[in-house]
């Protein structure tokens, strides 16, 4: 990306194709007989998120602080949602939780009947204990990496007191590091989560709930701000 202007125009259209991801792997779940156009499905949503993050390390190249920042998002993302920039990778965890425990729930006589739908309510006590192992996992970086960034607080802190120096020293390049890392993990916890679920109807069903989530986050953002802007 090599102007500001670029970078935003980029994410824009990233987060409006987002809708027509959603609305494929939605297609995808209710065609389940054609393996390929599911598989389809699932391989552009991940390029999708790959795409985020690829542009993203390209701007953390030359403005570290400004990929850190994510002057794209709305406030409400920004403010509320995000961790070092981003979602929280043990949020997609909670997502497979939370969507495996509802269709349980809805489906819970079929399954007590034997009669299994295959999808995220139906998960094997071998992926369970799976997920479980990857929640945990994903924790202890999550909070290597939070360590990270509060010893770079800390240093510009301590830089300012004892100098009364507002110079950033080698915080972007930590920066730029701890980006870089957050993301990988990321997208490590995603392809993780997605080897873990096994069944085709099931990954779809963890990438639908990943985007509604996303675009739920954003729309509600959006609508923040216009109200704020009304006032």
């Amino acid at each position: 990306m090599e102007t500001d202007s670029e970078a935003d125009d980029f994410f824009q259209r990233w987060f409006n194709h987002l809708y027509q991801i959603r609305r494929d792997l939605r297609t995808a779940r209710y065609s389940l007989g054609d393996r390929q156009k599911v598989q389809s499905a699932v391989d552009q949503s991940i390029a999708h998120y790959e795409s985020y993050y690829r542009v993203r390390s390209e701007i953390s190249q030359f403005d570290p602080v400004r990929a850190f920042t994510t002057p794209w998002a709305t406030s409400v993302e920004r403010g509320v949602v995000f961790w070092l920039a981003g979602w929280r990778p043990n949020t997609l965890v909670h997502l497979l939780y939370s969507e495996s425990s509802r269709r349980f729930e809805s489906q819970l006589q079929d399954l007590l009947s034997g009669t299994g739908s295959g999808d995220l309510g139906d998960l094997s006590p071998t992926q369970l204990k799976l997920v479980d192992e990857l929640q945990r996992r994903t924790i202890q970086e999550e909070d290597e990496l939070e360590l990270e960034m509060s010893r770079l607080h800390e240093d510009l802190a301590t830089r300012f007191i004892e100098t009364g120096s507002a110079e950033l020293g080698d915080a972007p390049g930590r920066i730029k590091d701890i980006i870089a890392r957050a993301d990988d993990l990321r997208m490590r916890t995603l392809h993780a989560a997605l080897k873990v679920l096994c069944r085709p109807i099931q990954a779809v069903d963890l990438l639908i709930a990943a985007a509604d989530f996303e675009i739920g986050i954003r729309n509600f953002g959006l609508k923040h701000e216009n109200e704020m802007g009304g006032t």
